[in-house]
């Protein structure tokens, strides 16, 4: 949206040609991968008189091999637009960025903001970027160094912490030719070779600047990469007993080892089993993905009890599904919009579902992932997050955007998962030897 209305708001023609959107989720199997260039060919082909072109890809997609897929369908619109076409790509801060990226695009910029809040500003950035380049205004020239770390996606805040600190050091005082700089930390669940840091410069036509620059990024990451550290964990029985001498509310506790849009797969019953057992009657609010148990639910009726195994029915690496007995307090289905800083605006959905109480507890069963982060997702389920006094999201950093006065004191579970933080009980096998921290169990 931002890289269409920068494009009206100077006077160009903006063409919209294609979009497909997915939350996270393993690799791309080849299939969907040839399917979705074959629509867009469809649709590249039948441009004509088109001045340049505006990418918006996240940049951590991979194939079944491992390798790049964002990269495979840029280099496919490089190869239908021809060499001469200047081509305008944003991407996600956790974008696994190379050298050939730089090779087949005119400009890259990335966001600048985690959680991410800056979307739309992204869009219009590399559109004027794109703009001034087509107008002769600016030669840019684009430096990418890189280091082969990966940090938790809760210490890449960069409002705050060390990488906050790092970015603003480098950042308040650069050189006049340097007109864009993004950084690009990763996504660290990529078993892909090349994953790491990332810092990318770019120059009015002056490569040492840039280079200097994107270098002295790197080398500080580098130097500081045993502080990119969480303070705040705490298993679950601990997180419950935290959350009930708090005064904050909600309380929020973060499942970020089985956030969906981390590419895990929302199942883990983890934080339903640390409830049932413990005493608790904190008003509490737990999403969890199990279509069975929504299939079994929408076979009754409202205020009906019924006993579900919750949990496992994707993912059964971690943990174990949970038993227990339950009342149906409402069922639904179809899309929503997304209100959160920021993806608000943009069209979700989580499947049929159905919402469950067991004692204090109100349970969220999907049979889509949902976004547990937004409050929009709660409202469609006919439940006001605001009112929780403990409130589950399956969320690395988006909730800190969407509940400011929360998310400050929220704790994250030390826990195993498809996210997990815990990167040396992973099993990593692509990555390139040397990675930090996961060198040792890599092959």
């Amino acid at each position: 949206e931002g890289a269409l209305n920068e494009i009206s708001a100077l006077d160009g023609t903006a063409i919209a040609i294609f979009n497909a959107f997915a939350l996270p989720s393993g690799p791309i199997d080849t299939k969907s991968l040839n399917m979705l260039i074959e629509l867009l060919s469809q649709k590249l082909k039948t441009q004509k008189a088109i001045n340049a072109y505006v990418c918006c890809l996240h940049g951590a997609m991979i194939d079944e091999s491992g390798n790049s897929a964002d990269l495979k369908i840029l280099r496919f619109i490089r190869e239908v637009v021809g060499d001469a076409t200047p081509i305008a790509l944003s991407l996600d801060l956790h974008a696994n960025i190379s050298q050939d990226f730089l090779e087949l695009a005119t400009v890259i910029s990335g966001y600048k903001t985690n959680p991410h809040i800056d979307l739309s500003e992204t869009g219009r950035r590399v559109v004027r970027l794109l703009a001034k380049t087509i107008e002769g205004e600016i030669q840019p020239i684009m430096s990418l160094a890189k280091c082969p770390t990966i940090f938790p996606d809760q210490t890449l805040n960069t409002s705050e912490g060390v990488f906050a600190e790092i970015l603003n050091r480098h950042l308040e005082k650069i050189d006049d030719s340097i007109i864009d700089v993004s950084v690009f930390p990763c996504q660290p669940w990529l078993d892909s070779k090349g994953i790491g840091f990332g810092a990318l410069c770019i120059s009015d036509n002056d490569p040492i600047s840039a280079n200097a620059l994107s270098s002295a990024i790197v080398d500080a990451v580098w130097q500081h990469r045993e502080d990119f550290k969480i303070s705040n964990l705490a298993s679950p029985l601990q997180a419950i007993d935290i959350a009930e001498n708090s005064n904050i509310r909600p309380f929020i506790i973060a499942e970020s080892s089985d956030a969906p849009t981390a590419g895990a797969s929302g199942d883990s019953p983890i934080m339903i089993e640390a409830f049932v057992s413990s005493n608790s009657d904190l008003k509490t609010f737990i999403p969890i993905t199990d279509k069975p148990a929504v299939a079994k639910c929408f076979e009754l009726k409202l205020k009906d009890e019924v006993s579900l195994t919750l949990g496992c029915t994707i993912d059964q690496r971690w943990t174990r599904p949970v038993s227990l007995k339950v009342r149906i307090d409402y069922l639904g289905d179809g899309d929503y919009e997304l209100a959160g800083a920021g993806y608000s605006g943009l069209k979700a959905t989580m499947g049929r579902f159905a919402v469950v109480s067991f004692r204090s507890l109100k349970i969220l069963i999907s049979e889509l992932p949902c976004w547990s982060a937004d409050p929009a997702t709660w409202r469609h389920a006919q439940l006001d997050a605001f009112d929780a006094e403990l409130l589950i999201v399956r969320s690395c950093s988006d909730f800190k955007a969407n509940f400011p006065n929360s998310g400050n004191s929220a704790l994250y579970l030390d826990v195993l998962g498809a996210a997990s933080n815990l990167f040396s009980e992973l099993p990593y096998k692509n990555c390139a030897q040397g990675t930090w921290p996961i060198d040792r169990v890599i092959n």
